[in-house]
């Protein structure tokens, strides 16, 4: 009788865990508040919350991330609605990527945001160049990865960092969005898109 006991404490948790939403999972989630806050701004918690036939898998911006981040990245993008959206859904995939399912071969995703961005796993799991702060919060309908950044993910030959050899390795490239011209070149982009 006693052997049963831990065989229902894992069947009770993962139970739990997996009547969550990953909506759910980040809003319950202190860490995540400033992200939970602009996927309802920007309505992409409503998509979050449907039952679709895919799974999602979310790198989620701390709330570090957020307080980390320059003045002018708030008032120039974090406060249009247009923008706000579509740096959210760089953040976001179609496709359940536990940190099991990726290895140190480098894998190319593609956001909801039509972007590729890519991921790898050596120690810990990474996304092109950010380290993933915690992993595997899984949901019913997905999982999410905790980071400490908010992503600006490009085309190489648009990153003034990248040689055109590296370049030519690596067509995306991705950072933290941190100077005045990774946001001026995020705006002219997602602005062309219109």
């Amino acid at each position: 009788m006693y052997k049963v006991y831990p065989f229902l404490f894992l069947l009770l948790f993962f139970s739990n865990s997996y009547s969550k939403s990953v909506l759910d999972v980040i809003s319950e989630n202190k860490d995540l508040s400033i992200f939970h806050s602009y996927l309802q701004k920007t309505g992409l918690d409503r998509v979050l919350a449907k039952k679709l036939p895919w799974n999602w898998t979310i790198f989620a911006p701390s709330n570090k991330a957020f307080n980390d981040a320059p003045d002018f990245l708030e008032d120039e993008i974090l406060e249009d609605d247009f923008l706000s959206k579509n740096i959210m859904m760089d953040h976001i995939m179609t496709g359940h990527k536990t940190s099991l399912d990726i290895t140190e071969k480098v894998t190319t995703q593609i956001t909801v945001s039509n972007k590729p961005l890519q991921i790898y796993k050596s120690s810990k799991l990474h996304v092109k160049d950010m380290v993933v702060v915690k992993e595997n919060l899984i949901g019913n309908n997905g999982v999410v990865h905790m980071i400490d950044c908010i992503m600006f993910v490009q085309p190489s030959d648009d990153d003034d960092r990248v040689s055109k050899e590296i370049g030519d390795s690596f067509p995306i490239t991705s950072c933290c969005m941190r100077s005045k011209e990774e946001i001026d070149s995020f705006k002219k982009a997602a602005k062309s898109k219109l």
